[in-house]
C-alpha cells in the first residue's frame, strides 16, 4: 500500500513531531533522564518481550499494538503510561487488556491480516490513516490512533464515517487556540504573523491566522499572504520585514521561529533599539512554538506569551500527580495517550462488541460522547453492566464522534517584560 501522502507514519519527520505547538516524540528521546530511560525500558521489554513479529503477520490476540521500529524514548513514555493505565484497572478490580505487541516498520505499509480474533488495533505514531481506515472497515476493527495531532486529522470525515478510527489525542489547532484566544485576552487586536521557512513551526501559521481572524482579531500584512515568509539570510527581506512592522504597528508580533534563530534575534536586537517603530516595550510577542522549545524562553524588556501546556483532558491533573509519585517524572502527552489507550482497551474487552446496524461487530461503539464524562471504575461498572459510557480522558475529552478528533483543552504562560 502506498504511504500517505503526508507521510504521518514517520514520526520523526512530519508535522507530527516537532510542528508549532505539539508534542515531539523524536525529541523526547533527547530530553528523557537516563534513569527513566533504564526503568523504561524494563517495562518495554516487559510488555514487548522477545515474541515481537512482523505486523503483516496474523495474530491470534484480540487486542493487537503495532509500535513503531525506532524512537525509543517515544516508546517508552507511552508504555509508561499504558502500565499506570493497566495499574488503574487492577484498582478497580479488573484484569487489565493483555495486548500483542509487534514491532511496525515505517517502510513495510499497513498490515493486511490482524486474524480473524482480533478485534481492536492500536495503531503506531502518527498513522497513515488512509490504510487504517481500510483496514478497519474490511475487518470490522477498532483502531485506536494514540499519537495523531496533525493535518491528517481532517480526513476523518471522509476515511472514517463508520467511526471505527479513535484518534486518542487532541489537533494541534486547540494549542493554535489558545494561544490567539489569549493574546486576543491580553488586548492584542492587530498582529504580524512572521514565519521562519526553514522552521517546521511555520506549517502551522497559516492555522493560526484563520483562528486569530475567526476569533475577531486582524492580521497585518501589506500584501497577501498574510503570513510573513521572512529568511534571516535575505537582508533586503528582513529590512522590508522591519518597515512593514514600522509602518503598520501591530499590538504583538507572532512568531514561528526558534528563540534561537537569526530571525529571532536581529527582531529582537531592533526591538531593544527602538527601531520597530514603537519603544521596546510597547509590543508583545508570541511564540507559536510547542511548550518545550520556549520553557527557557530569555526574559525580554516586552511581554512574551508562551504555550504551557498543549491540549489534554479533565483527568490529566490525577494522572500527572499519579504518574509523578510512581514514576519520579512529569509525564507527557504520549504518557497520557498511553494511559488513556490501556484504560479504553480495558473497558472494551469487560463485555461482547457492540454490533452496528449492518450486523457486524463495532467494537469501540459502547464509547457514547454524550454522557457525562466517569471515572475508570465507574466506567468499568457500566461496562460490565452492558451500558455505553464517556470515560474522562487525560490526553483529551475523549468524546469519539465518526469523523472526528476529540478535544482538549490547552493553557498558555504570559512572561513579564523586564
Amino acid at each position: 500500500m502506498d504511504p500517505n501522502p503526508e507521510a504521518e507514519s514517520r514520526v520523526s519527520s512530519n508535522e507530527e513531531s516537532d510542528s508549532a505547538v505539539g508534542a515531539d516524540p523524536a525529541g523526547f528521546i533527547r530530553r528523557l533522564p537516563t534513569q527513566v530511560l533504564r526503568s523504561a525500558a524494563v517495562i518495554a521489554a516487559t510488555m514487548i518481550g522477545c515474541q515481537a513479529l512482523a505486523a503483516s503477520s496474523t495474530s491470534p490476540s484480540a487486542v493487537v499494538g503495532l509500535l513503531p521500529d525506532g524512537l525509543s524514548g517515544a516508546k517508552a513514555s507511552f508504555l509508561s503510561g499504558f502500565q499506570l493505565g493497566q495499574e488503574e484497572a487492577r484498582d478497580c478490580g479488573v484484569d487489565p487488556v493483555a495486548v500483542d505487541w509487534q514491532t511496525f516498520k515505517s517502510d513495510q505499509g499497513v498490515p493486511l491480516s490482524t486474524g480473524p480474533e482480533t478485534a481492536l488495533l492500536v495503531a503506531p505514531f502518527a498513522a497513515d490513516l488512509r490504510g487504517f481506515s481500510s483496514l478497519a472497515q474490511d475487518q470490522k476493527l477498532g483502531v485506536v490512533l494514540p499519537y495523531q495531532r496533525g493535518e491528517s486529522l481532517a480526513s476523518l470525515v471522509e476515511l472514517d464515517p463508520e467511526g471505527r478510527l479513535h484518534p486518542v489525542l487532541s489537533p494541534l489547532q486547540d494549542d493554535l487556540e489558545q494561544l490567539a484566544s489569549d493574546a486576543l485576552a491580553q488586548g492584542w487586536k492587530r498582529v504580524m504573523v512572521v514565519a521562519d521557512p526553514s522552521d517546521r513551526s511555520a506549517d502551522q501559521a497559516e492555522d493560526f491566522v484563520e483562528m486569530y481572524q475567526r476569533l475577531g482579531g486582524r492580521v497585518e500584512s501589506f500584501e497577501d499572504p498574510l503570513v510573513q515568509t521572512v529568511d534571516p539570510e535575505n537582508p533586503v527581506a528582513l529590512e522590508r520585514l522591519f518597515q512593514d512592522l514600522t509602518w503598520k504597528g501591530p499590538d504583538a508580533l507572532v512568531l514561528a521561529t526558534s528563540p534561537e534563530s537569526p530571525l529571532a534575534l536581529q527582531l529582537a536586537d531592533a526591538q531593544a533599539k527602538g527601531a520597530l517603530g514603537v519603544t521596546p516595550t510597547a509590543r508583545a510577542w508570541v511564540w507559536m512554538l510547542p511548550s518545550h522549545r520556549v520553557q527557557d524562553l530569555p526574559m525580554r524588556s516586552w511581554k512574551q506569551l508562551v504555550l504551557e501546556q498543549p491540549a489534554h483532558g479533565p483527568a490529566w491533573s490525577g494522572f500527572q500527580e499519579r504518574f509523578l509519585a510512581e514514576r519520579g517524572q512529569t509525564p507527557d502527552l504520549l504518557a497520557a495517550s498511553g494511559y488513556d489507550t490501556a484504560r479504553m482497551l480495558t473497558l472494551a474487552s469487560l463485555a461482547p462488541s457492540p454490533v452496528s446496524v449492518e450486523g457486524t461487530r463495532h467494537p469501540l461503539a459502547w464509547l457514547d460522547p454524550d454522557q457525562e464524562p466517569a471515572s475508570l471504575c465507574d466506567a468499568v461498572a457500566a461496562r460490565l453492566s452492558g451500558d455505553s459510557v464517556r470515560l474522562m480522558g487525560a490526553a483529551s475529552d475523549l468524546s469519539q464522534r465518526p469523523g472526528q478528533a476529540p478535544s482538549g483543552e490547552a493553557s498558555t504562560r504570559l512572561m513579564s517584560g523586564r
